[in-house]
């Protein structure tokens, strides 16, 4: 095997770790509005170690906040991670809640719809 194949052969396994790692994650109730991990969430939509790390920290420097906007907050994750603007609604508020939620953030969002009422951690 040359270099070029052994390259190629390491980008196809990554793939389908990848594939797998979502299947499983689907077969346990993983959407992309409803994500069951940040790290799958990541994964699916390609994010990088370093951006999900980046997420994590603005979010948790505005917990300092007493109540942000749904709309502030997202202008703010688009500040440090640019491609979350190209998130549907609907996808960046799973991305937020699985978020807030895993990593116990006690950031308040106003109009994130019925995020208090329906986890209790």
């Amino acid at each position: 095997m040359n270099l070029n194949e052994y390259v190629f052969s390491k980008v196809e396994n990554q793939m389908l770790l990848k594939a797998s790692i979502i299947d499983l994650a689907t077969l346990m109730g993983h959407t992309a509005t409803e994500p069951i991990s940040s790290h799958i969430f990541c994964l699916e939509f390609d994010f990088t170690q370093e951006e999900h790390d980046q997420i994590l920290l603005r979010l948790n420097l505005l917990s300092d906040k007493k109540e942000l906007s749904l709309e502030e907050v997202r202008k703010q994750l688009e500040q440090v991670v640019p491609r979350t603007s190209e998130l549907s609604k609907d996808i960046f508020n799973g991305m937020l809640k699985i978020f807030l939620k895993q990593f116990d953030i006690p950031l308040k969002i106003s109009d994130l719809g019925d995020w208090e009422e329906t986890n209790d951690f």
